[in-house]
């Protein structure tokens, strides 16, 4: 077997790799309802030889395109280490949307439904997030691999939202006489911190006389701050357009599993935009 045909199995396996864990998605999140699209605008300027600078404007929905979750403004300066690799230091503002939540306090009849449960209602919470990245990319074949390590600083802003506070009363040892009453009181939200190591392979193919250019790539979360194995995993598949020497776009599907309660679990359409200034 010659080197070019070693070279092309290779990079099949690795396609393969990559898109394998899109097939179990379905099974994995039958009772997943979250749903959003994510449009993200990009601009770059070359400073020179090794330096460029980034800006990147996204804005994400949830429930569909009901609902909003965030808009979010970033900035970041790239530094090319050589042909291959380059590192970054950047900056995002987070103005995001916390959805509703419902706490079961007591159960006291299951039976009949009967619960005394807290409504924290919904509400904005500022976000500022830091982080450094290192990324790697290489070729083999027509297959372009990107291995990106990046460690990031995120901090959520204290805020006061609503809590609404259901109580069923009764007459013990029957529940045969019950009334249910609710008091809604200001809730305060502490502020968070966290240091987050995200990991990610993202593979692209490159075809012959074609400006499509397909892609799939999955990303790691984990927390360095607060050991807790995989804090999420993500999962995207989609394509690039190379509209001209500085314009592109791309439109991608993606999943997301998370366990981290500032962040949706499902499913999100994309589309981006990017432009070299």
């Amino acid at each position: 077997m010659n080197t070019n045909s070693r070279t092309n199995r290779l990079s099949i396996l690795l396609l393969i790799a990559m898109i394998l864990p899109f097939t179990t998605v379905n099974a994995q999140s039958e009772n997943d309802d979250e749903f959003g699209v994510w449009t993200t605008l990009e601009a770059s300027k070359k400073i020179n030889k090794k330096l460029k600078a980034g800006f990147e404007a996204e804005f994400r929905t949830m429930d569909g395109v009901d609902d909003i979750e965030r808009y979010s403004l970033g900035a970041r300066i790239d530094y090319k280490l050589n042909k291959e690799s380059k590192i970054n230091v950047g900056y995002t503002f987070i103005y995001n949307q916390k959805p509703s939540s419902t706490s079961i306090k007591e159960a006291f009849d299951e039976e009949q439904g009967l619960y005394d449960y807290n409504v924290d209602h919904a509400y904005w919470v500022y976000r500022n997030r830091f982080y450094v990245t290192f990324s790697y990319e290489y070729k083999i074949g027509r297959f372009e691999i990107d291995w990106r390590e990046r460690v990031q600083y995120t901090r959520t802003n204290s805020t006061t939202t609503d809590e609404t506070k259901y109580r069923w009363e009764y007459t013990p040892p029957t529940y045969e006489d019950y009334s249910k009453t609710q008091t809604t009181e200001p809730e305060f939200k502490e502020s968070k911190n966290n240091t987050t190591l995200r990991s990610r392979i993202n593979v692209k193919y490159d075809i012959a006389n074609c400006k499509i250019n397909p892609f799939a790539s999955i990303e790691l979360y984990t927390r360095l701050d607060k050991w807790q194995n995989c804090e999420k995993l993500r999962y995207r598949l989609g394509a690039s357009y190379k509209i001209n020497k500085d314009n592109s776009i791309s439109v991608f599907y993606l999943y997301q599993d998370t366990s981290d309660d500032d962040e949706p679990k499902g499913h999100a359409i994309g589309l981006e935009y990017s432009i070299d200034l």
